[in-house]
This record gives structure tokens, C-alpha cells and sequence, in this order.
């Protein structure tokens, strides 16, 4: 091994628990073993969560700096329909598409974190996007090109929420740094949708109120979680706690150069550009 690679293992093994997660070594029969347990929960579940991922020293550090970049941060406090899509004024009143939600958050985008950050170093490693694609079972994975969207912290204070959506992406990375003590949780239904049926009538029942295929996930300081959401409704519920709720997003795509569409973008980091 060249010292370049011991030195950038090195730096990884200080921020994800490689004993537990080897990630250096996804070649070898322990790394195909995680690969596995990633693909059999997804396949299982729309979810998959890794407890104790990030080690708690790294975490209190990212916990740390996503405060301290807080004042820099993006306030959203906006709504929008469950797809993420400019409202048709042709649909009946009644229709999901134009049934409103709540989003409200404060987003540090990749822009502002900076090169020595944890969160960045782990991100830019080729082992992490090499674990990610391969748990996803995906041939080719890219680091995402937005120049806000690519990395974020995302900081839920009180009455804080995400509202009910689809992802626009086949799936979402997200790394738990510090929980809500109330409220605060991640709600989702398993595909609720398919590429052929939209089943519009079901998501107008989640949207009401309909709790009975609701999954509530319930994440601890370190967790890393792979989500497949283009077809699961989800949500996070407001914070009901002073405590402010923090994760960090891990942008991945399947193209190269992707990039947020306007809509999202100018939602959570305030350019439409």
C-alpha cells in the first residue's frame, strides 16, 4: 500500500469505524458481507441504517461545526407539493399535486463547509462513494456537481419539519450527528408508488392522516442512512424540542455533473442557479 493510500486511510479510519464498516477493504469477504446486509435491507425495507458509522469524536466535531456555521447558514420556511414540481393550475382542487407542505430548516450547502471538515473528507473519498454505490447495487456512482446541493448540513430548530415528499433521485445518503429529544423523527411509507402508477388516491391518505404503513426510524448520533425515496413517500416531523435536530447529506447521482433542478434549489439554498 503507497503511503498516500496509508495516509488517506488513516485520515477515514478517525472519522468511520472500519472495524465495524470496512470500507477499505470491500473486496475482502468482510467488506462483501456488508454490501449484502446493505442490499438485503433495502430490498427488505426502502431503508437501510449503519448505527455507530461515524465514530463519536468525529461526530462531536461535525455537531461543532455545523453550529458554528449556522449564522451563514440558508432559512427555509416555505411549502411545496409531495413531487418537488411547479404546481399545474389544471388539476382539481382536491388533487395531491396541489396539496401543500410545510418545509422549514436552515441549510449549510457544500459551498460553505470547509476543506478540513470531516464531513468533506469523508464525502470526497473514493472508498465512501465505492461503499455507497455498491450497497445501492448500482454499476457507476458520482459524487453530485451542485455546487450547494453536492454536501449539506441540514439544522432543524424548534417547530422545524420536512413536509411529505418523493425525492427527485433514486435514493438519499444521510449521516445522523445529533437527534431531536422530541419530535424531530423520520417518517416513511414503502413504496407508495411505482414508476408505472402514481396511486395518488394512497398518498392523499398519508397526507390526511393515514398512519397505518407509516415506518418511523429512530436514529442515534453516528448513523449513516441509505434511503430509497423516489418511490416512498417521506418526511421529517417538527422538532419539538430545543435541542436542534442536525444531519448532514451525502449527494450522490448516477450521471456525472448532475445538479439540483431550480425548484429545490432555490427551496433549500435560496439560488436558482
Amino acid at each position: 500500500m503507497s503511503n498516500t493510500r496509508l495516509n488517506r486511510m488513516s485520515s477515514l479510519n478517525q472519522i468511520v469505524d472500519l472495524d465495524r464498516y470496512p470500507l477499505d477493504r470491500l473486496d475482502l469477504p468482510e467488506g462483501e458481507a456488508l454490501i449484502g446486509r446493505c442490499r438485503r435491507s433495502l430490498t427488505q425495507t426502502g431503508a437501510c441504517q449503519l448505527h455507530g458509522f461515524v465514530r463519536p469524536e468525529a461526530v462531536t466535531r461535525l455537531v461543532a461545526e455545523a453550529d458554528s456555521l449556522r449564522p451563514s447558514s440558508h432559512r427555509t420556511d416555505d411549502t411545496h407539493n409531495v413531487y418537488f414540481e411547479p404546481i399545474d393550475d389544471e388539476p382539481a382542487a382536491g388533487d395531491v399535486q396541489r396539496r401543500l407542505q410545510r418545509s422549514a430548516k436552515f441549510t449549510v450547502g457544500h459551498d460553505r463547509i470547509g476543506p478540513h471538515s470531516p464531513l468533506r473528507l469523508l464525502y470526497q473519498t473514493d472508498e465512501m462513494t465505492a461503499f455507497v454505490a455498491g450497497a445501492l447495487g448500482v454499476a457507476e456512482l458520482y459524487r453530485d456537481a451542485d455546487p450547494a446541493g453536492a454536501l449539506s448540513f441540514a439544522i432543524f430548530e424548534r417547530g422545524d419539519e420536512l413536509g411529505w415528499h418523493f425525492d427527485r433521485s433514486e435514493f438519499a445518503v444521510t449521516l445522523m450527528l445529533q437527534p431531536s429529544p422530541a419530535g424531530g423523527s423520520y417518517q416513511y411509507v414503502q413504496d407508495l408508488r411505482s414508476p408505472h402508477d402514481e396511486n395518488r388516491d394512497a398518498v392523499a391518505d398519508v397526507l390526511d392522516g393515514d398512519q397505518a404503513s407509516v415506518v418511523t426510524l429512530h436514529n442515534r448520533p453516528g448513523t449513516l442512512s441509505l434511503f430509497r425515496g423516489r418511490y416512498s413517500i417521506h418526511r421529517v416531523t417538527p422538532n419539538q424540542s430545543d435541542t436542534p435536530r442536525i444531519n448532514a447529506v451525502l449527494a450522490y447521482a448516477q450521471i456525472r455533473d448532475h445538479r439540483l433542478n431550480a425548484v429545490t434549489r432555490e427551496l433549500f439554498y435560496g439560488s436558482p442557479a
